[in-house]
């Protein structure tokens, strides 16, 4: 089922380095912390900081490169991330030295009224979350992720003369330059250096890309007795909405020049991977779970499924079936704006992000949402 993003998180921006100084020390220094672009995130914790906002950071299992940035975020009360660049491996256990280049939280939003829910008037299932962490490093692959990209390959290999499906490989290459940029490679004739050149922003410039090196990569094609080159990105999308590059499918001809519309048969091969690579990594937890409160804009719920409170307390946020007495599901996709943890269990404070493709859904949500309304002020008259 696909679905519709509307608006993106409300955050306020945070770039002077006292305020962001203050806000670590003050929330977030030797506090769990997550990386954004992971299924699900890697736990990180900041270890210390200097006034200029020079971070030490634990980055457990996580194993990043000199020069890239990486995005944390927390939600204690409210969500907040930092947006940082790593500088170094320290050398010293899982400890890097990274900058913070920007922090952000997310504005606190009471311009919409809290309709209270009764307990059987509302609630919330069919949640989905990620069971698996998939992510661009690919140091941890699960087992799922390797059947679908070998039983890909091999029914590839009847329509085409070589096709090799894999992970991302070292970094300085073109497929580093694939995985930063989503694009794809196209060489219909690999000894037309026009053919080297991107049809659109959809493709790599490889011309570009190799500038002088451009003579030698034909006289290596042609060595190999190869006609044509596609190489099509395989993006993951997580449930919060975040693209991974995971892999690539590589097809090769060494008889024919293959046209765009191998190119078009490929990127749909690969949206057919990723869907089948996230329903095997998804987990659907059926349990209801009660609605404190509703409005027009979003809806705080109470997650009292164990195993739910562990999924999604790694998750920015997630798809799940919105109940109102004696009608059908409304599917939703909400930010976790909030989080608390209590006796209870986990109350999460949620912003309507998203809805199915069903249509009238969403007007049928803000119809339910308005007739509430209507009753709670009648209630209240009546009470005065």
């Amino acid at each position: 089922m696909q679905h519709h993003r509307k608006d993106q998180r409300e955050l306020e921006a945070i770039t002077e380095t006292e305020k962001i100084y203050h806000l670590i020390q003050k929330y977030l220094l030797n506090q769990t912390m997550y990386l954004r672009g992971f299924d699900p995130p890697y736990q990180v914790k900041i270890a210390g900081a200097d006034k200029q906002n020079i971070l030490s950071v634990n980055m457990g299992q996580y194993e990043p490169e000199e020069g890239q940035q990486i995005t944390m975020f927390r939600i204690l009360g409210r969500y907040m991330h930092l947006k940082c660049r790593v500088v170094k491996y320290t050398g010293q256990g899982n400890l890097y030295t990274v900058t913070v280049e920007q922090a952000a939280i997310a504005r606190a939003n009471r311009s919409a009224l809290r309709l209270p829910i009764r307990h059987n008037e509302a609630h919330i299932s069919n949640i989905r979350a990620s069971k698996h962490t998939i992510d661009a490093t690919l140091f941890n692959i699960p087992t799922s992720v390797k059947v679908n990209f070998s039983t890909y390959e091999q029914n590839l290999k009847g329509r085409f003369e070589f096709v090799k499906i894999d992970v991302f490989g070292k970094r300085g290459t073109v497929l580093d330059e694939i995985r930063k940029t989503g694009r794809t490679l196209f060489i219909r004739d690999t000894q037309n250096p026009d053919d080297y050149k991107a049809r659109d922003d959809g493709f790599v410039d490889y011309a570009e890309y190799l500038d002088d090196d451009l003579r030698s990569s034909m006289i290596e094609y042609q060595r190999g007795k190869i006609k044509s080159d596609i190489i099509v990105p395989v993006n993951y999308i997580t449930h919060d909405q975040s693209s991974i590059p995971l892999g690539y499918i590589q097809a090769q001809s060494k008889t024919e020049h293959l046209d765009v519309d191998k190119v078009l048969e490929l990127r749909e091969i690969a949206f057919e991977m990723v869907d089948r690579i996230r329903d095997s990594n998804t987990v659907l937890i059926q349990e209801q779970q009660p609605i404190l409160n509703v409005s027009n804009g979003g809806l705080k719920v109470l997650i009292t499924n164990q195993e739910l409170r562990e999924y999604l307390a790694r998750q920015n946020g997630f798809t799940f079936d919105l109940f109102f007495k004696m009608q059908a599901p409304i599917t939703l996709y909400g930010l976790i704006r909030s989080a608390y943890t209590g006796v209870d269990g986990l109350t999460l404070g949620l912003q309507i992000s998203g809805n199915s493709s069903r249509p009238g859904e969403i007007k049928r949500f803000k119809d339910n949402i308005a007739n509430l309304e209507r009753q709670l002020k009648e209630t209240m008259q009546k009470k005065g």
